[in-house]
């Protein structure tokens, strides 16, 4: 695949920061967070919103907070990054001590009694490394250094 606007790392960075709101509105409605666009933006701005649970503007904080770190880090493309950046997104969200790790517990997806396997590391690793030396992601993406 081909890059069909050739931007540079700055300027990728500049269009994620300019749709970063909308990045994260999208990500919560994914999570089943019924939040408008207004309230995301109110809430990135560090204000309030009611009727949102205190769990609800986590998860968008979160998501910010993630963001944040991507956006203003040199960043490596491997895991231990991938890691970092789910301890962002989970912190205070999960109650287990294994934040930004695998996780080691079952989960249940809405809608479907389909449980997912357990992930293992070794292949995780091995799926990410394939995927950084194909063309369509390059080892080094324009988001992470």
């Amino acid at each position: 695949m081909d890059n069909k606007f050739h931007l540079t790392r700055e300027q990728n960075i500049f269009v994620a920061k300019r749709n970063i709101v909308d990045y994260i509105w999208k990500s919560a409605n994914l999570e089943g967070i019924s939040v408008t666009y207004t309230d995301t933006q109110v809430i990135y701005d560090g204000g309030i919103v009611n009727g949102l649970t205190v769990n609800q503007i986590l998860v968008i904080n979160n998501l910010k907070y993630a963001w944040q770190f991507i956006l203003e880090n040199e960043l490596d493309s491997d895991y231990k990054t991938l890691c970092q950046i789910h301890h962002l997104v989970t912190d205070k969200l999960v109650l287990d001590q294994n934040l930004g790790k695998l996780r080691t517990t079952s989960v249940n997806i809405g809608g479907t009694p389909w449980k997912p396997q357990f992930p293992i590391e070794s292949q995780i690793k091995e799926e990410l490394n394939s995927l950084l030396k194909k063309k369509i992601f390059p080892k080094q993406s324009w988001l992470l250094k």
